[in-house]
């Protein structure tokens, strides 16, 4: 009897770290969300703690990272920037992540070669140092498209409404589950009253 009631314990307590778990999640993922959506508000670029955070809006860069994915750059000192590292930078009033394929010196100013991997030709013009944010550290998938949908206010407004009504059936759900628990412990208690009486 010991056992079972030590198993059904440890059940209780697993499912309870399961919800915090999942709880945590999703609150960790709305605060990471809301910071994205925050540096992407801007009309300047700005960075926190050194990382920038963009959306790919075109094919060039492919297979490497894809249209609708995102992309955070951190901040990094020019001499750090080597042949074969993705740069994000500003050109024509566009941002742009390519590929570093040559380095070169214009009046002791260093310049850098570009090309995206999808494309056949360099890129038109040279990168400037003022005009690089820095180096691409990584991409994640797709999350540019949400990212964009959630800026505008009707994406952000069914998001809100999507996490309150998961938060909503996850405490219905608990509810629920007491319930059983407190009938299930007044059926216990009545029977072992039963008996005693007998």
């Amino acid at each position: 009897m010991e056992y079972d009631v030590e198993k059904i314990s440890n059940k209780i307590k697993n499912k309870k770290m399961t919800k915090k778990i999942i709880k945590s999640i999703i609150l960790i993922s709305l605060i990471i969300l809301f910071i994205i959506n925050l540096i992407l508000s801007f009309e300047e670029h700005t960075h926190i703690l050194g990382f920038y955070v963009f959306d790919i809006v075109s094919e060039s860069m492919e297979p490497t990272f894809y249209k609708d994915d995102l992309v955070i750059v951190q901040k990094c000192k020019i001499k750090e920037l080597k042949k074969g590292d993705i740069i994000t930078f500003r050109q024509n009033d566009r941002i742009i992540s390519h590929r570093i394929f040559g380095i070169t010196k214009d009046k002791e100013e260093v310049k850098f070669i570009t090309k995206g991997d999808n494309n056949e030709v360099y890129d038109k013009d040279f990168v400037s140092m003022q005009d690089i944010y820095g180096k691409v550290l990584v991409s994640i998938p797709k999350l540019g498209k949400f990212v964009r949908y959630i800026q505008n206010t009707r994406g952000f407004i069914n998001i809100f409404i999507f996490v309150i009504i998961v938060f909503v059936l996850v405490s219905l759900n608990d509810n629920k589950k007491n319930d059983r628990k407190m009938k299930r412990k007044k059926y216990e208690i009545k029977k072992l009253r039963d008996n005693y009486n007998v």
